[in-house]
């Protein structure tokens, strides 16, 4: 877990998510360290900030995205509604 923050955190930006990916790949447990890697950037600057080549590896995740997508439009709308009519 440590692995994946340090990596995320060293490649902040959306154009270094391919280099920090690679990066987290070559580290002792890269298994985790990119996965968390991953998760963090993706949720940094959305799913399209990941390679496609990689994303569609995974068989569920259009599902994924779809969940992650309403989860957002939740929250958004309940932060705009303050439940308060005046």
């Amino acid at each position: 877990m440590l692995g994946g923050l340090y990596v995320a955190t060293s490649f902040p930006n959306r154009d270094q998510v391919n280099a920090a990916l690679r990066f987290a790949a070559g580290a002792p447990d890269s298994d985790s360290v990119a996965c968390v890697t991953g998760a963090l950037l993706g949720a940094a600057h959305g799913a399209e900030a990941l390679p496609i080549d990689l994303i569609s590896r995974h068989e569920l995740a259009w599902v994924l995205d779809t969940l992650a997508r309403d989860l957002v439009t939740e929250l958004i709308d309940s932060a705009s509604s303050d439940g308060f009519d005046g």
